[in-house]
């Protein structure tokens, strides 16, 4: 794969507000080489970490030299919960590093990146417009079956007074209804969501799944934007772990701005 300045994707429901700034990397830009090629952000994906670091600096460089936080992802259902309040966020600066064990985070801090890494598995990023509160999740099939996006939505109402239809939500690119099969599904899915399997295949619909698990929370339809790019179908332009094996990740961000 020859290296192309970096891309990002955003999302038009976002663009929409000033004080939103937020991309979906690709995975070109960076300075890995062979199998993460180039700009993997990855802590554990056996890329060399000297590398890996300096690709976070180029986001970090992109997005305006701005503090990033990574979260240490763990396919669990943890939120980690950032306010303006609490009286030491000094951990929450170290920018380029792990700094929680989570799959999920929420703020309502300004000029604070919040980044989920991704390789197939979805990137959502929430926004309620009315109280300055933002959201990033990493939400993978075993993310899917705890219904993390549920418990973030839950935790954004309950620790930061949101109500579910002033939030807006994107869905990054990730693995579509056209790669995700599961052989196997009847020992790794609950059968309460077998109605999302595709009737004569064994495929299913993650990118469903995330929406009714939004909508479930009060989350209006009209507000959820999904990229619907496959992964593994776009190789070319991201990272996929169902594609590749051995292979990098990317990275979602989004931050308030003052």
């Amino acid at each position: 794969m020859a290296k192309h300045d970096i891309k990002i994707y955003e999302f038009g429901s976002f663009k929409q507000y000033d004080n939103i700034v937020h991309g979906v990397f690709t995975r070109s830009g960076g300075t890995s080489t062979g199998a993460f090629d180039s700009l993997n952000i990855g802590i554990n994906s056996g890329d060399k970490e000297s590398i890996i670091a300096n690709n976070r600096k180029l986001i970090i460089k992109k997005m305006g030299m701005k503090p990033l936080v990574f979260l240490n992802q763990v396919h669990g259902s943890k939120i980690k919960i950032l306010k303006k309040a609490d009286n030491d966020l000094s951990e929450a600066f170290q920018s380029g590093k792990e700094t929680y064990t989570a799959d999920g985070i929420i703020t309502d801090m300004k000029d604070l990146f919040l980044v989920i890494q991704v390789a197939d598995c979805q990137a959502v990023i929430l926004y309620d417009y009315v109280n300055q509160v933002i959201a990033n999740i990493h939400s993978g099939w075993r993310g899917s079956i705890k219904n993390i996006i549920g418990e973030c939505v839950a935790q954004m109402v309950s620790e930061f007074g949101c109500q579910p239809e002033n939030i807006i939500a994107g869905i990054s690119p990730s693995l579509g209804p056209c790669c995700s099969e599961f052989v196997n599904y009847k020992d790794e899915i609950p059968e309460s969501l077998w109605k999302y399997k595709h009737r004569d295949k064994d495929y299913f619909d993650f990118w469903k799944i995330s929406c009714d698990q939004l909508m479930d929370k009060g989350i209006k339809r009209e507000n959820i934007e999904n990229m619907e790019i496959c992964t593994k179908c776009n190789r070319n332009e991201f990272y996929s772990f169902r594609g590749e094996k051995t292979t990098g990740r990317f990275a979602c961000v989004i931050s308030m701005v003052n």
